[in-house]
């Protein structure tokens, strides 16, 4: 019967931080990080096998949570509400490192060198055009871009080779790729993906 007491007066604590946080309370929210912080990170990491990942996903778990704070029926688990919301954000992230695992397989086998390291049959300027995009992403980046597609480095080896976090290497990289396909385009990239070698764009 204690127990059952102690129950309730959990719940009815996580009530009232929770009634607070809705009315914008500042104070009751970082009450509320404090608490859930270490649980909100266990849940995430079980799914994502990540450390650098799963720091950088429960700060967003907690803007979401600050955003949706008055939609909350107050009468539903708090536990349970918040492990859904840490559950679609770790969803939502491994189904972008899905998407990029598969661009990043078609790009490395769509572009390979040809066996005379050419592709003649590419219109010059539009080789140009090509390199002047690499060429015009900022130099650490297009660095480290050069080392995964040109040397073909893992992200590991890259993280060593350069003394920073494979986190670091995966955010630039997949900033260069964003800013390519924005400038080329969905349809041209497209239709170029399948005919334009790794040597011809990354060549200078």
């Amino acid at each position: 019967m204690a127990t059952n007491k102690d129950d309730t007066k959990s719940l009815l604590s996580d009530r009232q931080l929770f009634l607070a946080i809705s009315k914008g309370s500042h104070e009751a929210f970082h009450q509320f990080f404090d608490i859930y912080k270490k649980r909100i990170y266990g849940s995430l990491y079980k799914m994502l096998r990540s450390h650098e990942d799963v720091i950088e996903l429960v700060q967003v778990v907690f803007v979401k949570i600050w955003e949706n704070r008055a939609t909350k029926d107050p009468d539903l688990s708090l536990d349970a509400w918040v492990f859904q919301i840490s559950k679609n954000c770790a969803l939502n992230m491994l189904q972008q490192r899905a998407r990029k695992l598969l661009f990043e397989k078609q790009l490395i086998d769509n572009l390979k060198i040809s066996e005379d390291g050419e592709a003649s049959f590419i219109d010059k300027d539009l080789k140009q055009y090509l390199n002047n995009l690499i060429n015009d992403i900022p130099e650490r980046r297009r660095e480290i871009f050069k080392l995964r597609y040109e040397k073909e480095l893992s992200y590991k080896d890259i993280a060593e080779q350069l003394n920073i976090s494979e986190n670091t290497v995966n955010t630039q990289i997949s900033r260069a790729l964003n800013y390519l396909r924005e400038k080329l385009g969905k349809e041209l990239w497209a239709v170029m993906l399948p005919l334009i070698t790794l040597f011809s764009i990354l060549k200078v």
